[in-house]
């Protein structure tokens, strides 16, 4: 793969024709720069969409979730890095992405994003004891076929109401009338349906059974103990007994669902708990390492910097620099 002048890797991916979107169609620059979320009745957050406005030049800080992510480019252009691809951005685009995915914007100078990115937790799509949600939504996520791509075709007419579709779900967030949450639930499950009648990006060989009622019930138990105790020690044999299955059941189980092993959830988990206390607390990083069952300083730098990219010295001092500005 060949370096273009700008120092970047020329993108793998061919670039089709932007989208055009109307005036009507374009977000306004003042929307403001924000997060929201729906939780469960636990408190853990299911599902959340943030608005973000980054100018360039910015270089990508390589990082995961352990929620699945859907994003739109109401307005800008760069480059998403995802693993070993580069894909390029311009207005209207649609990227999906899963859980083990490395990835981030590179701006140069002179460039700017509006993203409006959706995360949200597998146990949204698994965790209904209705028949309301489609389990092999999961396959977009966990069985990509040859012809996936994390951005949406754009000579695909789908890929637009996909991005409406987000456009829709935002407006609800922002002005929360009566039922919101259930309307941003069914705009979402929506989303995966059109993503699976319209790209030819999954595996159809691959079939994903329903869990029993039982198993749902003792997977969120397993979830809510790992959230009750992430400052603690958490074993693998422990999460299994929980969940009255073999450990090595209990290992496949879980990532068939959630996308990552027993043990990788549960770093991601301490280290988002880390960046929320980070965020809403003066406390030291040592402290905040003990606190999120982190046994000593060298594990906790190595898993931040695993999952984000970046140190939590350099996390810190970014949030400082946000709440001066």
């Amino acid at each position: 793969m060949e370096q273009n002048p700008c120092g970047y890797f020329t993108p793998i991916h061919s670039s089709p024709p932007p989208i055009h979107l109307t005036e009507e169609e374009k977000i306004p620059d003042e929307l403001p720069i924000c997060e929201w979320m729906i939780r469960d009745r636990s408190g853990v957050t299911l599902i959340s969409m943030g608005n973000h406005i980054i100018e360039g030049p910015d270089v990508a800080q390589m990082h995961t979730h352990h929620a699945l992510e859907i994003s739109c480019v109401p307005s800008g252009s760069g480059t998403y890095h995802v693993d070993d691809r580069y894909y390029p951005i311009t207005a209207g685009d649609v990227f999906i992405l899963n859980n083990t995915e490395h990835h981030g914007l590179v701006l140069k100078e002179g460039e700017h994003i509006n993203n409006q990115v959706i995360h949200f937790d597998p146990s949204f799509i698994w965790n209904s004891l209705s028949n309301s949600m489609d389990y092999n939504f999961l396959l977009i996520f966990f069985e990509r076929g040859e012809n996936f791509s994390n951005r949406l075709d754009r000579n695909n007419p789908a890929t637009k109401r996909i991005f409406h579709l987000m456009q829709e779900i935002l407006h609800e967030f922002i002005h929360q009338q009566p039922c919101y949450e259930l309307i941003v639930k069914i705009k979402l499950q929506t989303i995966f349906t059109e993503i699976i009648r319209n790209y030819d990006y999954i595996d159809t060989s691959k079939v994903i059974k329903p869990l029993h009622e039982s198993d749902i019930v003792q997977l969120n138990t397993v979830l809510q103990y790992i959230d009750e105790h992430l400052d603690g020690e958490i074993r693998l044999a422990q999460l299994a007994s929980i969940a009255h299955v073999s450990p090595a059941y209990f290992s496949t189980l879980f990532k068939r669902f959630n996308g990552l092993s027993p043990v990788e959830y549960i770093v991601h988990k301490r280290v988002q708990r880390a960046i929320e206390m980070i965020r809403s607390s003066n406390a030291s990083l040592t402290s905040i390492a003990m606190s999120c069952g982190f046994n000593n300083s060298t594990n906790f730098y190595k898993a931040f910097r695993k999952v984000t990219g970046r140190t939590p010295v350099s996390y810190r001092q970014a949030e400082d620099s946000k709440k001066e500005g």
